[in-house]
């Protein structure tokens, strides 16, 4: 594993960060193939996707970062359930998140519920089908990527390494290669520092933007407990494009106006969303992103001006993220020993109450591709996902697309946000405000 992926893989028995990702099938010409015979093909497909046949090894005594290994796709990652309806089969997935993968075993399970007839956007009974996906096997788009071949019908090659794990010479390997590492570290961390320098120079010229401050706590910033309530609002991506500009533009100016008047939050206090950016440059971890805080602007009254003002924020977090600092942060993360890394998981204390938040809410976008995934003999009409809840935000938003059909999602723990069915009634208004 990397530095990156190994931190995912530790904070994850903190804060729990499996992914969730929902894609809605309708039956096709005919009445489809059966459930009983969806599920082996699924697995029998993941067995030829590397990603999914993967579990990590532990190092002795953790001196290095865990390992991949082969792990053999199981029945045991196949769950079938029975939803009354769309509504059911979102409050069973929603009780599912209590459960999340041991990548000491395996890395994902396949979610599938027997059709239900009344998905949205769907003439006729409708399968849904959800892959679970530890954060630390993959972020977003690689998840999006995985899945796509999960459920696609192209052709699949399997490169797979299959060379054999051993404890005693991983760490064996992990002991001799200290110097070399400790060298690795110190050229990185000069290499960020100057960069570091060169970032400074920049702000003070106005190249860059500098990094905003956080903002303060309002309703949502509290402590979630163990219930998830999950929501969809479906949308195509003209109406958002015609709202912002942009789908993802579109999206957070709907939520900013939804939000604020759900929370009657006071304007002059702000509030802020926090997005994921995809990082510059070759993928060398299978986390390759940032986090950032933008303004969502609810002082602004001029829809038009706040999406534009969005946008901007949207766009100075890129550019912060493409810097040469930012990239050689990345570096120097890459170089700190797996030891480090897990102390300073260790030390994470997750009931510390911040003065600020880097966002209040989360809003994660990602498209999914074009609208001709099958399954069963059915094409795919919608997709959505559930970003996890952290320790002080009880609100998260998907923002998920796959051809011309786009869903805004909500993930909420009732500590936080009161009345989640309004929340959605209001989002919805918005869009067609």
């Amino acid at each position: 594993m990397t530095a990156t992926d190994a931190q995912a893989y530790w904070m994850s028995a903190t804060i729990p960060s499996d992914q969730f990702l929902l894609y809605c099938f309708d039956r096709g010409a005919g009445s489809g193939a059966s459930i009983e015979e969806i599920g082996p093909d699924l697995l029998e497909r993941a067995a030829e996707i590397d990603d999914l046949t993967v579990r990590i090894a532990e190092v002795p005594r953790g001196l290095d970062f865990p390992y991949w290994v082969h792990a053999p796709v199981s029945t045991r990652q196949l769950r079938r359930h029975r939803a009354r309806g769309w509504d059911d089969c979102l409050r069973i997935l929603g009780a599912e998140m209590a459960d999340q993968i041991d990548l000491r075993d395996h890395g994902w399970r396949v979610h599938l519920f027997d059709p239900i007839a009344d998905a949205p956007g769907v003439d006729g009974p409708a399968v849904v089908a959800v892959l679970q996906i530890a954060h630390a096997l993959a972020d977003g788009a690689l998840a999006s990527d995985i899945a796509r071949r999960l459920f696609g019908s192209d052709p699949l090659v399997s490169v797979r390494d299959v060379r054999t794990f051993s404890p005693t010479k991983a760490a064996a390997r992990a002991v001799v290669s200290v110097p070399v590492r400790a060298v690795r570290l110190v050229v990185a961390a000069v290499g960020a520092h100057r960069a570091h320098r060169r970032r400074e120079h920049d702000i003070a010229a106005g190249r860059v933007s500098a990094a905003p401050a956080g903002g303060r706590l309002v309703a949502v910033n509290t402590r979630p407990d163990h219930r998830r309530e999950l929501r969809t609002v479906h949308t195509d991506r003209d109406t958002l494009r015609d709202i912002g500009g942009s789908v993802t533009r579109g999206a957070l100016v709907v939520i900013s106006e939804a939000l604020s008047e759900h929370l009657d939050v006071d304007p002059s206090g702000g509030l802020r969303a926090e997005i994921t950016i995809a990082k510059p440059g070759v993928r060398l971890a299978r986390n390759h992103f940032r986090n950032a805080g933008i303004d969502l602007w609810i002082t602004e009254s001029d829809r038009a001006v706040r999406a534009r003002r969005i946008g901007d924020e949207v766009a100075a977090a890129v550019e912060r993220a493409a810097h040469p600092a930012t990239v050689a942060e990345s570096r120097a993360m890459a170089s700190v020993p797996a030891a480090v890394i897990r102390w300073g998981v260790a030390g994470f204390d997750a009931d510390v109450v911040p003065d600020t938040m880097t966002g209040n809410v989360v809003v994660s976008s990602v498209h999914r591709g074009a609208a001709d995934l099958v399954l069963g003999g059915g094409r795919v009409v919608f997709t959505t996902g559930f970003p996890a809840l952290s320790p002080m935000q009880t609100l998260t938003h998907g923002v998920h697309g796959i051809g011309d059909r786009v869903v805004i999602s909500i993930c909420s723990s009732p500590t936080g946000l009161a009345d989640v069915d309004a929340y959605r009634d209001r989002l919805a208004a918005r869009l067609n405000a």
